[in-house]
């Protein structure tokens, strides 16, 4: 898979997994306030939560580590041993 591919997939899976941290908090906050829910609007917000962290914190790491790499390439005059 090419790398572009990886990063568009990668992104797609972040703002999903944001979108599903949203969704889930909206669940939570309609459970809270009609009692006619009872205890599995609780379970699907938690759900949609979980899933929603999964799928966005590592993709976030990969993406700081793609932007790191570019950076890197791009200013090739700072080395670590420079620093010291």
């Amino acid at each position: 898979m090419e790398k572009a591919t990886q990063v568009k997939l990668l992104k797609a899976a972040m703002i999903t997994g944001i979108t599903l941290i949203l969704l889930g908090h909206v669940v939570l906050a309609v459970t809270i306030g009609n009692d006619a829910i009872d205890f599995r609007g609780y379970i699907l917000g938690a759900a949609m939560n979980a899933v929603g962290v999964i799928l966005s914190l590592p993709t976030k790491i990969y993406l700081t580590l793609v932007l790191m790499e570019k950076e890197e390439k791009n200013n090739k005059n700072t080395h670590w041993s420079d620093i010291n």
